[in-house]
């Protein structure tokens, strides 16, 4: 039995004064400021325990976050990368309610917005997010983000975290 993962179901949930307790499923979205630009990220935590029925779903969100950011590079479609996540999350009975991430720079979300309409090529030193979701409402949801430096040969994770299980 899920215990209190509903506020994670909500892709942009706002804080509560509730007390964090053992089963919490958190998802923490933040970021920074240095020298007039900006970073985002996300991590989703268990407080506890992980329990057994959202495993799969923080491994398919994983499997297909670490994909993306390793078809970013110049010159690459960002439909045709939105599209391989959309086409796993379906498979598995899932899709993505919000865009598989943005452009960041000087503001936290500026273009180009990764999403299924957007055939843009991604050029040399834009600065993206790459932060699929899956949320199952009222019970819980995944979401994993990182900022991403597109180069031309691949990209550099700007922000760095561990994105296996992590139990506070």
């Amino acid at each position: 039995m899920l215990h209190h993962g509903t506020h994670s179901s909500i892709p942009h949930a706002m804080p509560t004064d509730r007390r964090i307790q053992a089963g919490d499923i958190i998802t923490i979205d933040f970021g920074c400021r240095y020298q007039g630009y900006t970073s985002d990220m996300t991590r989703t935590i268990f407080v506890k325990s992980i329990p057994e029925q959202v495993k799969p779903i923080y491994d398919l969100v994983l499997q297909n976050q670490e994909y993306a950011v390793n078809e970013i590079k110049e010159g690459a479609n960002i439909k045709a990368i939105n599209n391989v996540v959309e086409n796993s999350f379906k498979f598995k009975g899932f899709s993505q309610v919000h865009a598989l991430g943005h452009g960041v720079g000087l503001e936290n979300h500026e273009l180009p917005f990764i999403t299924l309409n957007n055939n843009q090529i991604l050029k040399e030193n834009m600065v993206v997010t790459i932060e699929p979701g899956i949320y199952i409402p009222g019970k819980f949801g995944v979401r994993i983000e990182d900022t991403v430096l597109v180069t031309k040969d691949g990209s550099e994770i700007l922000t760095q975290s561990e994105k296996g299980y992590v139990i506070v």
